[in-house]
């Protein structure tokens, strides 16, 4: 398993909290297997497990689950091109974390 491979998995799945659950194991799992990028993935994992814990109980729209589902996916696809770079890797990470910052909350 690798990043692209999640990614891509992502982008095909249904939007809802099963699809981030799955995105947040993985994620922890490349934390593991690949220290090198550890921040990233602990990045993601972060978002993911965010939705998965506010989401997990409640049901909500399928409009505010394709958002956000499109929103980390934006991240992801940001994050994929830039490892094993890691100053194009810190670039990608800081302008996602400003991108959230100034965003409605949805994970």
């Amino acid at each position: 398993m690798d990043f692209k491979t999640i990614t891509a998995e992502f982008a095909q799945s249904v939007p809802g909290t099963d699809a981030f659950l799955k995105v947040k194991q993985q994620s922890l799992a490349l934390m593991k297997s690949d220290a090198g990028n550890a921040a990233a993935y602990f990045l993601i994992y972060g978002f993911a497990r965010s939705y998965v814990i506010l989401h997990d109980d409640e049901g909500i729209t399928t409009e505010v689950a394709s958002a956000a589902q499109a929103q980390l996916l934006g991240y992801m696809k940001a994050i994929e091109p830039t490892l094993g770079n890691d100053r194009a890797l810190l670039e990608a990470m800081n302008q996602i974390v400003l991108d959230y910052d100034g965003r409605r909350q949805l994970f």
